[in-house]
């Protein structure tokens, strides 16, 4: 009973106090807003740059009209292809030559003569290729006609192997879309620099949830209130333990409000597990907390305990990468001596949308460091005590 007593006085205390409500719920949502917007273009992964249509030139040098490849026009023709490829008909190697050496075309194709006879007689099918000055043309181009013809290989090996009847027993193996867009970034998802500054400085303010720890233990220390508790029926580990209970009340309540209104106000998208981000939320409160309580413990003045903890913090998050990107060779060897690692890129994959598979990691590395932080507290707190 007297630990909910203390508990909820200590929690009406800290709601009064207009700095706290300032540092703790309003300062979080301006640095995530103004590090959103400034570093929009550094930081985050940018959404996939569309493909600029290739001019491609198609020298068909059977001739045209009833010479030309009708297996190459009806690949030209291709809804798929069409948004990447402009064919353009040449009439020889040279006038296309000359349109690659004066930019007028990015990509040459040489079609020889009989292509399509060759093709159907079982013979193997080639294009003739000619580079243009762009890299990223050659490759667009060069990659819709390697799978034109690697498709159409595919077909003769299969034909000639197993028999005619071999092309239609699997269409969905021959019949595939001629060009896919994709994006390798996870599934296509990307998350942004507002949803990258949220995750972290909500980290950053849980850690600094400490310092409440710190003005609330020795507040009581400075101002003689201890001594006048000790003289009552109340025991030291009420009066501690109800303490630390309001500081991680705040803290929740601090977590939830950055949540939503960073939800509300920017935009910003937590990720499809709320109830898992939750969880980890209350784990990374858990850390600080504890840690902040053991740092009090065994100094001997406040603002000993209150640089001890800034300097953390501030070593913590920008090692983890918090504050600005870092080589990954370093966050995940520094990095992962940190909370702060194992809880931010827990919401970075839950803002991607990753499985659940690589999220339980980082929950069952938070999990053993909670647990071996709160022993740590018990062991500090019957070592040393708070007097």
């Amino acid at each position: 009973m007297n630990i909910w007593i203390i508990m909820v006085y200590e929690l009406r205390r800290l709601l009064r106090s207009r700095s706290m409500l300032i540092n703790m719920f309003l300062l979080p949502l301006v640095l995530i807003f103004l590090l959103g917007v400034s570093l929009s273009g550094v930081v985050g992964v940018k959404e996939g740059a569309g493909i600029k249509p290739v001019h491609v030139a198609v020298v068909n040098t059977g001739g045209g009209g009833a010479g030309a490849s009708a297996m190459v026009t009806a690949f030209l023709e291709n809804p798929e292809v069409k948004d990447i490829i402009i064919p353009v008909d040449a009439q020889s190697r040279e006038a296309a030559e000359s349109g690659l050496r004066t930019g007028k075309y990015a990509y040459a194709v040489i079609v020889p003569p009989g292509f399509d006879r060759e093709v159907q007689s079982g013979q193997k099918a080639e294009l003739e290729f000619i580079l243009g000055k762009s890299r990223s043309d050659n490759r667009i181009a060069g990659t819709a006609f390697d799978n034109f013809l690697r498709t159409l290989n595919y077909k003769q090996a299969a034909a000639v192997t197993l028999g005619p009847e071999a092309l239609t027993a699997s269409p969905a193996v021959t019949e595939q879309a001629a060009v896919v867009t994709g994006d390798l970034n996870n599934g296509g998802r990307t998350y942004t620099a507002s949803q990258f500054y949220g995750a972290s400085m909500l980290l950053m303010f849980l850690l600094y949830s400490g310092l409440i720890v710190t003005t609330s233990l020795f507040g009581d220390r400075e101002n003689h209130t201890l001594f006048r508790l000790n003289s009552m029926p109340v025991k030291g580990w009420h009066v501690f333990t109800g303490k630390i209970l309001s500081v991680s009340l705040v803290s929740i309540l601090q977590c939830l409000t950055i949540i939503v209104l960073s939800n509300r106000l920017f935009g910003i998208h937590w990720g499809n597990r709320p109830g898992l981000l939750l969880v980890f939320c209350l784990l990374m409160i858990i850390a600080s907390v504890t840690f902040s309580a053991i740092i009090c413990l065994f100094s001997r003045r406040s603002a000993t305990a209150v640089n001890t903890i800034n300097i953390i913090t501030v070593v913590m998050t920008f090692v983890s990468g918090g504050m600005l990107p870092l080589p990954d060779t370093w966050v995940n060897s520094a990095g992962m001596f940190t909370v702060n690692h194992w809880v931010q890129q827990a919401m970075i994959r839950m803002m991607l949308h990753s499985g659940l598979e690589q999220l339980l990691p980082n929950l069952w590395v938070m999990c053993v460091i909670c647990t071996v932080l709160l022993g740590a507290m018990i062991v500090s707190y019957r070592k040393v005590g708070y007097q």
